[in-house]
Order: structure tokens, then C-alpha cells, then sequence
């Protein structure tokens, strides 16, 4: 079966961890062997100026049909922001486009939370993308647990909250036996921190005060570095976290620096994820910004705190019936980031029911296998 899988496959290993996520499910469904193409999504972005560009035209429509199942996801790429977009979303895809793709369409594991400005005449624009979609014949829609089932029902309407169904992130089905990196020899808490997610909105909280969100963070630190003896790793996952590491550490007493913070390369790609997810695998804890560094700690078993920047933070834990460890990022929160940090550092804090996942991995793998089936692909 060839298969083309349109998604950001460079730029963000968290989305990589999802990717394999998917394929080890597809792999256990379809007996036979799989050609997986991938497709950077990113070359169709509007401020993408490199000579390899591409757009969703008939020449995209033309790829499409040369293979048996285009997928799309996963990620935020239904994320209504999107200015001058035919949709309102990453996917540009004009209806006449859409009409001239005949191999079955597989949209799954997706997000669409804006934590942009939403332009004007966007949400309808959205609303008739998905009424393309839904009335489309082989073609799969289903959003992932990041509470965007309730954005449809709550901004987008009732209908499509009921006709759209949710799957767990594909990231909950990625596996790592923590042999490829471990960055000290010393028990150490990993924290993945961002910058840009404290720039974009929440739809909880509202905007966030950066220096603010800098001050409550050193407060963590500063209780992990004087009150235990865990390491601190810190895990970029994109090259731009770098700088979020930087307004953190440049604060760090410079011998504490030398001898209790590491911080983990820039790596990308599938080998790049697998090296920095084997680093959270051996942790003793992981304190998480980035939507993936929550999913996949869940996924393998390693306890977790949730610094919730984003509201679909708080909304994976709730999936999980954990909400407890999400902690919105306000400004006080890390007194209860300590306070989970000091549960987990004495082996106290919950990690995801064993049962909870096994049902959410079962229901995600029994509407792929319809899917599938109603694709002539399996059978």
C-alpha cells in the first residue's frame, strides 16, 4: 500500500513522535507492506520562501492520486487562524482542488484551537471545509484529545461536534525503551520549556505576562537546585527553545550551572526524537511546556507536570482523568508546580491509568480499522 503523509515531518520532534505513533498503529492493522511518503506541510505554508515551495493546486491533486490513501496529521493544521486562507486553516485547499482528489482521504489526529486572533469570516470559511470534508465519499475526519471537540461545539456548531469524532493524539501510541541517550549519569528532572508558546493565547487565561511566567519559573528552578538533588536536563524540541532555556538559565548561580544543568542538543527528525524522548523515558520526572512533551511522558509511564501555557495542555490531562497535574500558568503557579514536583521526586505523583489508555488506544484503533475498511483498504 503506498501511502502519502502530508504533516510537518522536520521542524519539531514532538510531531515526529506522533508520526511514529501512527505508523506502529497502521502497521498493526494493514498485513501487508507499507511505502510511507512523506510530505512537509511546512513547503505549503504562506512564509515559506525556499526554491522547493509548493502549494494545493492540481499538481498537488495529480500526486494525491497516484497513491491509495493521502494522510493528513497529525498537528494543529485545523487551527482557524490562518489569514487568507481559502478554509481559515494550514490546509489552503480550495473545493475545486479537493473535488479532484479520488484516492481516499485520511484526516486524523488534528487539532483546531486557535491561539491566534481569529480574522474575521474565518469561522465560516471553516465551517464550509468541514461541511466538504463530512459530505465527501472515502474520506476519514477525526480531531485529537486537546478539548477541540468542544471548540467545535462551542464555536463552530453542534452538528459537527456530533458528526466528527475524537481520537487520542498519535503521540499516546509512541514507545521508548530510554537505550539511545541518557545526558547524566545522576537522577535528573527534565524540563521542556518554550518560548512562543507563552506568546500565543489561551483561551482559559487569556494573554500571559512573560516576565511574569519567567519569575514563577525560576521559583521551580530554584526549589529543584537547593531543596533536592536532582540534575536538571533541559530538552529543546525545536531550535527556537534554545532561547527559552536562555532566560532561564542566565539566572542560575554559574557553579550550579557547571555542575547540576545540562542542557540536550538540537536534534530532529525520527532519530532526533527517538535520542531526546529516550532522555525523558529516564527521568525521574518531566516538568512540560510543549503539547508532546505532556502526551508522550503520559504515553511511556513517566511522571509529569503540566506547565498548561496552552489550554489544550490542561485538555490532554483531562482526557486522561488527570487534571490535577496540568497547572495553568498564572501568577502564582509554582507553588503548585513544587508542590507536584515534591510528590513526584518521593515517587507519589499519578502517572496515566494503564486501563484509561488501553480503552482510549482501542477505541482510536476500531474507528481506524472501519475506516479502512470502508476505504477497501483492509479486508
Amino acid at each position: 500500500m503506498r501511502i502519502l503523509h502530508l504533516a510537518s515531518h522536520t521542524g519539531n520532534i514532538g510531531d515526529n513522535a506522533s508520526h511514529i505513533g501512527f505508523r506502529k498503529v497502521l502497521s498493526s492493522l494493514v498485513k501487508r507492506p507499507l511505502q510511507i511518503d512523506p510530505l512537509e506541510i511546512r513547503r505549503f505554508y504562506f512564509n515559506y520562501s525556499l526554491s522547493d515551495k509548493l502549494s494545493f493546486n492540481e499538481d498537488f491533486a495529480a500526486l494525491v492520486n497516484t497513491y491509495d490513501l493521502l494522510v493528513i496529521g497529525g498537528g494543529g493544521f485545523l487551527d482557524f487562524w490562518v489569514e487568507n486562507s481559502v478554509t481559515g486553516t494550514t490546509l489552503n485547499i480550495s473545493e475545486e482542488i479537493l473535488n479532484k482528489i479520488t484516492t481516499p482521504v485520511f484526516i486524523s489526529s488534528v487539532g483546531c484551537i486557535p491561539h491566534k486572533q481569529v480574522p474575521e469570516g474565518n469561522v465560516e470559511k471553516f465551517r464550509k471545509f468541514l461541511d466538504a470534508l463530512l459530505n465527501r465519499k472515502n474520506t476519514f475526519l477525526a480531531v485529537r484529545n486537546d478539548g477541540s471537540l468542544h471548540v467545535l461545539n462551542e464555536l463552530i456548531g453542534k452538528k459537527y461536534f456530533e458528526q466528527i469524532p475524537e481520537v487520542l493524539d498519535h503521540g499516546f501510541f509512541y514507545e521508548n525503551d530510554g537505550a539511545s541517550y541518557k545526558p547524566c549519569k545522576e537522577s535528573y528532572i527534565l524540563i521542556n520549556t518554550t518560548d512562543d508558546q507563552v506568546k500565543m493565547l489561551n483561551r482559559k487565561t487569556g494573554r500571559i505576562d512573560e516576565r511574569t511566567f519567567i519569575d514563577e519559573m525560576h521559583k521551580v528552578i530554584d526549589h529543584i537546585i537547593d531543596q533536592t538533588r536532582l540534575s536538571i536536563v533541559f530538552a529543546p524540541h525545536i531550535y527556537a527553545d534554545y532561547k527559552a532555556i536562555d532566560l532561564l538559565v542566565t539566572r542560575i548561580n554559574n557553579f550550579q550551572l557547571r555542575s547540576r544543568v545540562i542542557v540536550a542538543p538540537h536534534v530532529q527528525g525520527d532519530f532526533g526524537c527517538n535520542q531526546i524522548f529516550s532522555a525523558y523515558k529516564n527521568s525521574k520526572l518531566v516538568v512540560g511546556m510543549r503539547f508532546h512533551a505532556n502526551v508522550c511522558s503520559l504515553a511511556m509511564g513517566v511522571p509529569v507536570v503540566g506547565i498548561a501555557a496552552l489550554d489544550r495542555v490542561s485538555s490532554v490531562y483531562e482526557s486522561v482523568s488527570l487534571p490535577q497535574l496540568a497547572i495553568p500558568v498564572d501568577e502564582h503557579f509554582s507553588k503548585r508546580a513544587i508542590h507536584l514536583i515534591n510528590s513526584g521526586e518521593h515517587g507519589k505523583l499519578s502517572t496515566a491509568s494503564p486501563e484509561v489508555l488501553k480503552s482510549k488506544r482501542l477505541k482510536t484503533t476500531e474507528l481506524y480499522t472501519k475506516a479502512l475498511i470502508n476505504f477497501g483498504l483492509l479486508g
